[in-house]
This record gives C-alpha cells, sequence and structure tokens, in this order.
C-alpha cells in the first residue's frame, strides 16, 4: 500500500464506533494476532480501536440514583467557562465526572485539585429520535456521571502548573471587553485564546447561516497559521545569524523551536479536538523538517486521528472532531481534482495570473472543504449553508490575520498587561470587516437551508457518491454526483413519504425537559404543532434544540397550523426559532396576550387568531375542537385558561388538556364529561398535584396518560399521587422524560409506537396502521 496509514486510521476509527462493550483482552490479542499478516492490518487496528474503546467504557459504573455528596478529584480537562460558570472533567478514585460550577477569581486550570459539594446524577440519554445521545457520548469518554455544584470549588492541593495560561486567559477576556466594542471583543477573545463567552446568539447563529462558524473557536486552521507564522519568522531570523546559518540548514532548528511552540499555543487556547489534531500534524511536519522527510498530508491527518482515539476514543464522536478530520481529508483529496476540472490552466507568468491562481485555489479549497464537511453538517445540526465557499473565500484571510494579531495581543499580555491593548485596537478594523463579511453572507434568507439528517447510511452514501464522483467517468460519474445528493437529501423526504403511504394520525409527544411540544402529522401528509417550549435556560432555545431537528427528519417543509395552549416559556419559548426556519399558515391561542417577556416570541409568529369553545380546525379527516376556556375566563391565571383540545381522527380521540388546574377542570366537566372520554390524554400542568383531579381522571377514562416533565425537575413533577390517580383508572403512564412518546392512529384504534425518524426508514416501511 503507497499510503497505508489511512487505512489503518479508519480502521482503527472503525472498531472504536463499532457498539457494544466488547471485552478488551481478547480484543488485543485478536488484534496482535491480525497485525502479523499485512493485508489484514486494517482489520487488527480495527480491533485495537475496540479494544480501546471498550477499555475506556468498562470504567464507567452502572448508573446511580441522583445523590448529593462531596468529590475530590484532580481536573483533567480544559475548563471551559460560559454564563459565570466553568466546565470540566474532574478524575476522581471512583470515575470520572463532567463538573459544572460556579466561575471563580482564581482560575482553574488543568492539573488542579479541587473538592467540590455537588449533586451527582447520570447524563441524560437520547430523548427525542435522531437526537444527540449525551449518555453515550460521555460513557464513550470514559464519564460515569453529571457533578453540578451550587458553590465554588476548594483547591485542595498547589496550583497546577499550567494555571498562569488560564489567568492570562482571563485577563486577556477583561482587556478585549475594556478595548473593543461587544461583538469584537467576543470575536478576538474567541479567535485569541479559545473563549466563546463573549459571542452573543445572534452572532453566532449569523456564523452558523454563512458557513464561517469555524473560525468562532480555535481549530487547525488557527494553530497552522500560527505555528507556520512562527516556524518562518524563525528560520527568517536564524538565516541573519550569521555564524548559525554557516553551519547548516537553518529549518531544522526553527523546526526545533516551533515545535513547543504549537503545543504551548494549543494548551492555551484550550486543547480542543481540532487543535489537538493540528498540534499533532505540526509536530509531524516539523519532525519531517527535522529527519529530512517529506510530509504526507493524509499520512499526517491518519496518525493524528489514531493518536487522539487511542488517547481518548470517545473524542470520535465529537462533531469538532469529525468536522476537523473531514474538512483536512477534502482538502488533501478533493481540492485539485476540482481545480483540475476548471477550463483556466494555470497561469503563474504575470502576476495577474499569478493572483487569479491564488484565487481560483483558494475557491477550490473552500469547495472541498464545505463538501468534505456537508453530510457531517447535515447530521448534526440539520442544515446546510450555501454561501460557505464564497464566505470562507474572503473570510479565511480575515480570519487568518486576525488569528495572529490576537494572539500576539493574548501572549503579549500574559507577559505585560500594557501591552495588549495596543495590540488589540490594531484587530480591531480585522474583527470588523470579518463581522461585516459573516452578516452579509448570512443576511440573505437562502443563506442556509434547513435538511433532516441524512443518517449514518445517508452519509457512508453521500461519501461515497463523492469519491466516485471524483474518481470514475461519464454516466458513471453522473450516477455517483447523483448518489451523494441522495444519501444527503433523501432520508427526510423519505420518512415523509412513508408516513404519507402508511396514512393514519401520528401524534408524538416530544421530550423538551421541563415542557410541552406535540407534533401531529396528518394523514395528508401536513404538519400541526401544540406547544413548542420546554427547558431554555443553560440549555439552549428548544425549539432549535429539540423541535425543529425533528421536523426537519419527519421531511416537514411547512406547517399548516400551530396552537399555543397559554403564553408561558415552558410552551411558547421554541416557536420563534420554529417560526424562522418554516412558514406557518395559521397561528391559534387562548387569546391571552402574554406579557413583554414573551412579546419577541409573539412577533416571530404570524397573527394571533384567538379561539373559543365549540370552535375547530379541520384536514385531512382530523378534528381539532377547542373545550376550553370558557368565556369569563379573563380574571384566571394563565394556567386555568390554557387552550384545551380535543383532537377526532375517526373513533380515536386525544385530549391535549394545557396546564389547566381545579379551576380550569372544573369547567371542563360542567361542559358534560363525555366529550373529555379520549384514548389518550395529555395529563394537566405536567403532572402538577393541584391538577389531575378525580374527575376528569373519570372522566377522561385514557388507556395513556402522557406526562410532559423534564428528568430531575425542580418541581418534583409529576406528583406520585397524580400518577397513582391515573394508574388507578387504567391508564398507563408514559414519561416524555424517558424520551418522545408517539402513537399511530388509522381512525378506529390507537396504538403507541417506538418513536422514529430518518433514521428508521426499514421499521417505518414495516409499519402499518
Amino acid at each position: 500500500m503507497r499510503r497505508p496509514l489511512p487505512a489503518l486510521a479508519l480502521g482503527f476509527a472503525a472498531g472504536v464506533a463499532w457498539p457494544g462493550a466488547g471485552w478488551p483482552l481478547p480484543a488485543a490479542a485478536l488484534a496482535a494476532l491480525l497485525a502479523l499478516s499485512p493485508p489484514l492490518a486494517p482489520l487488527a487496528f480495527a480491533c485495537a480501536g475496540y479494544a480501546a474503546a471498550a477499555a475506556t467504557r468498562a470504567r464507567v459504573p452502572a448508573a446511580a440514583a441522583p445523590a448529593e455528596g462531596i468529590v475530590q478529584g484532580r481536573v483533567a480537562s480544559v475548563p471551559e467557562r460560559f454564563e459565570g460558570q466553568v466546565r470540566f472533567t474532574l478524575r476522581t478514585a471512583g470515575a470520572d465526572l463532567l463538573a459544572t460550577a460556579p466561575d471563580l477569581p482564581w482560575p482553574i486550570a488543568l492539573g488542579d485539585r479541587l473538592r467540590l459539594q455537588a449533586r451527582l446524577r447520570a447524563p441524560e440519554g437520547q430523548r427525542n429520535p435522531g437526537g444527540r445521545d449525551r449518555a453515550a457520548e460521555l460513557r464513550a469518554r470514559g464519564v460515569a456521571l453529571e457533578a453540578h455544584a451550587s458553590a465554588p470549588p476548594i483547591r485542595a492541593g498547589p496550583p497546577s502548573p499550567l494555571a498562569h495560561l488560564e489567568l492570562a486567559r482571563v485577563r486577556f477576556a477583561a482587556a478585549a471587553a475594556s478595548a473593543l466594542p461587544p461583538r469584537e471583543a467576543g470575536l478576538v477573545r474567541a479567535i485569541g485564546t479559545g473563549d466563546r463567552g463573549g459571542v452573543d446568539p445572534a452572532t453566532a447563529d449569523a456564523f452558523a447561516r454563512s458557513g464561517l462558524a469555524h473560525l468562532l473557536s480555535v481549530s487547525g486552521l488557527h494553530l497552522a497559521v500560527v505555528a507556520l507564522g512562527a516556524y518562518r519568522l524563525l528560520r527568517a531570523g536564524l538565516a541573519r545569524a550569521g555564524p548559525l546559518a554557516r553551519r547548516g540548514d537553518v529549518r531544522r532548528p526553527a523546526a526545533l523551536l516551533a515545535l513547543p511552540l504549537a503545543a504551548l499555543y494549543a494548551l492555551a487556547t484550550g486543547a480542543d479536538v481540532p487543535v489537538v489534531r493540528s498540534a499533532l500534524a505540526a509536530a509531524l511536519g516539523f519532525g519531517a523538517v527535522l529527519f529530512d522527510r517529506e510530509a504526507d498530508a493524509l499520512s499526517g491527518i491518519a496518525l493524528a486521528l489514531v493518536a487522539v482515539l487511542a488517547f481518548q476514543p470517545g473524542a470520535l464522536f465529537d462533531p469538532s472532531l469529525q468536522l476537523s478530520f473531514a474538512s483536512v481529508a477534502g482538502l488533501a483529496l478533493l481540492s485539485g481534482p476540482l481545480r483540475r476540472a476548471l477550463p483556466w490552466p494555470p497561469e503563474r507568468e504575470r502576476w495577474w495570473g499569478r493572483a487569479r491562481e491564488l484565487l481560483l485555489a483558494s475557491a477550490c479549497a473552500s469547495a472541498a472543504a464545505t463538501l468534505a464537511t456537508a453530510p457531517i453538517v447535515a447530521f448534526h445540526f440539520r442544515r446546510l449553508s450555501l454561501l460557505a465557499p464564497i464566505s470562507n473565500l474572503a473570510g479565511v484571510p480575515l480570519g487568518s490575520a486576525l488569528t495572529v494579531v490576537a494572539a500576539l495581543a493574548a501572549a503579549a499580555g500574559s507577559l505585560t498587561p500594557g501591552a495588549a491593548p495596543p495590540l488589540l485596537l490594531a484587530a480591531r478594523p480585522l474583527a470588523t470587516a470579518l463581522l461585516w463579511v459573516n452578516d452579509r453572507c448570512a443576511a440573505p434568507s437562502w443563506s442556509s437551508v434547513g435538511v433532516g439528517s441524512p443518517s449514518l447510511l445517508g452519509c457512508a452514501l453521500c461519501y461515497l457518491g463523492l469519491l466516485g464522483a471524483f474518481r470514475l467517468r461519464g454516466a458513471a460519474r453522473a450516477g455517483a454526483a447523483a448518489l451523494a445528493l441522495a444519501g444527503l437529501l433523501a432520508p427526510a423526504p423519505l420518512r415523509h413519504a412513508l408516513a404519507v403511504r402508511r396514512g393514519g394520525l401520528e401524534v408524538t409527544f416530544l421530550s423538551v425537559g421541563q415542557g410541552d411540544a406535540a407534533a401531529l402529522l396528518l394523514p395528508d401528509g401536513s404538519a400541526v404543532l401544540v406547544d413548542g417550549g420546554g427547558e431554555a435556560q443553560g440549555h439552549g432555545d428548544p425549539g432549535a434544540r429539540d423541535v425543529l431537528p425533528w421536523l426537519r427528519d419527519a421531511g416537514v417543509r411547512r406547517l399548516a397550523a400551530v396552537f399555543l395552549s397559554h403564553p408561558h416559556p415552558d410552551h411558547l419559548a421554541g416557536l420563534a426559532a420554529v417560526a424562522r426556519a418554516l412558514p406557518v399558515e395559521r397561528f391559534f391561542t387562548s387569546g391571552r396576550p402574554g406579557d413583554e417577556a414573551t412579546a419577541a416570541s409573539f412577533a416571530a409568529l404570524p397573527p394571533a387568531f384567538p379561539l373559543s369553545p365549540g370552535q375547530a380546525y379541520e384536514r385531512a379527516g382530523v378534528r381539532v375542537e377547542v373545550l376550553g376556556p370558557p368565556a369569563g375566563s379573563e380574571a384566571w391565571s394563565e394556567n386555568d385558561a390554557s387552550l384545551v383540545l380535543r383532537v377526532d381522527h375517526g373513533a380515536v380521540a386525544f385530549l391535549l388538556c394545557g396546564d389547566v388546574e381545579a379551576e380550569g377542570e372544573a369547567a371542563l366537566l360542567s361542559g358534560g364529561a363525555d366529550r373529555l372520554a379520549a384514548q389518550v390524554v395529555k395529563v394537566p400542568h405536567h403532572g402538577s398535584a393541584t391538577s389531575s383531579g378525580p374527575g376528569l381522571v373519570a372522566a377522561a377514562r385514557a388507556r395513556w396518560a402522557v406526562v410532559t416533565a423534564g428528568r430531575d425537575n425542580r418541581f418534583g413533577f409529576p406528583s406520585p399521587e397524580v400518577v397513582a390517580r391515573w394508574e388507578a383508572s387504567g391508564a398507563e403512564v408514559v414519561r416524555t422524560s424517558a424520551g418522545a412518546a408517539r402513537f399511530l392512529s388509522d381512525g378506529r384504534t390507537v396504538r403507541r409506537a417506538p418513536a422514529a425518524s430518518s433514521l428508521d426508514a426499514l421499521a417505518l416501511w414495516a409499519e402499518r396502521p
């Protein structure tokens, strides 16, 4: 094999990704035996990767019930700061913990020994189909529990030698905040030291839409700029040192001196996976200079991948690692063929020819990285930036220049605090220009398009098609390109087509933390959303985090109607993000206007159409009838004035009770108990003890009672008495804290079905009404 390392690295990564806990020793022994046969070397590396991952998973004990206690250990990751909190991995005697605690005046650093009083709990698993499985990600990294401390930790030993690096990052953030406008300061902090705490959500979203999000975090690009710049400066300086230059090639001492600078920069900027990957690649490049060998890009990134995964197998599931390695592989494999496919031959004789060649090469490199990362971006973030190749042409040079100035400012400020402000002022025009380019590219509504997750199979087909499109000719090339597009874009429409083929009504109560969101897929393929709130503080927007990804995966392109039970954040907060991404035909409410805090959410939605009892919305054989609140409820609380809906599909009924409490329930019962009977009931007010009175429970005669509440929520929902009351009535209590709850109706009967997404096409194909 001319390049054996890429195949070996892919084998190692495949072994890490293989499911199951495994048996480390037999796998390692098998790897040693297979390594004796070179053709089977990738398989041997797969076994070695499987063994490494299994050994990491073996460190994770069985899940335990939430507990409070004192934990002590050593900080095993570079701390991440956000909103006055600091997050880090704490290595204790028993297991690794992911700790979150209030930030301190003295910065926590990698290697510090800490003691903290914390609440321990198992990480949350996948809540919605196709969503993030945090428990699996942390388990793959060997992290057993999450530790949440309400008080700052106490240092249990001398400061880490790296404490001065963390202190320099904190001081640099303060200097940037005082010398620059807020947006520029946040950008310089992110690019200079990897501290994203100053980047506001609107700016971060704009960078994602424009395709420049990789510039917001210190990545391989930033380290490459710094390491290569340091190497060239050292080489130039040593070349001017007469006696040293006459002794031999100055490239070797320059490479030797640049090596520790690259490692120091990686540590100082947070040591994220892309930076570590680039640092390893830089070390290989400098090593090639030292030993007078030719560096190979693909072999370099392959060796870096094996090194990263051998040390931390769980990093394979980190989107930043996937994007980092995919982009570099795309540059190595695709940029050359893209340039050769252009009709303009290289011209290097005249200055304008060299300028044109630089522009074309940059465009091809940007397009190659965009193509290589598109399946991963779609898989994790459900969007594709259409302007990424263009935005990167201007954004990457500006970002590279800003990286140099910001890194110099951070380094100078760590030595002498007064040295940072002049360099920060020099960084301001670069930061302003980069923000301008980003804002212009993010402004068009078509700058990015929402897509469903292509699934693992879709990603594999897309990459297979991409490779074929660049290696095949004629009709085979066109077929490979079509395969790539189908793998990337077809799974969500397929999921939607299968749902329409099956017919009937599909109702999914999404898991959004502490809140409500129910998606209805009607027999004609249209969609209706009832509420879209959820746990937001410190956990992101529930619409962007939970509701919109599910709708994307379901192939929903527009919403026929949105119903809001009442304007509380746990029902409303996510609707704005959904409405910005998908057209909404009708927006129905109880008529309650909300308050100033909810005004922004209402502004993003179409004009509200208030509903009264007896009014109904009908489509495709599904009738959504309003049961409450009654006239004269203006003085009621927002909870009691919730919009109560009865969804009828033939002989099947769903009762969605909002957050009604005793007064609202009494009004419903006074209108007639028969109309409250339903096979599936959304339990009012998340299972609060102030709701689900005996009258409502008896009238509903439900087969399933769905409790929409967050796991370990601070309210203690659902109340044990309420759960017992529903169970005594014969209902099965289903909790969205354990994941989304999905029900299928054919108009005659209703059944509970496994939550499904575009990842489950075969299972969906087999479903019958």
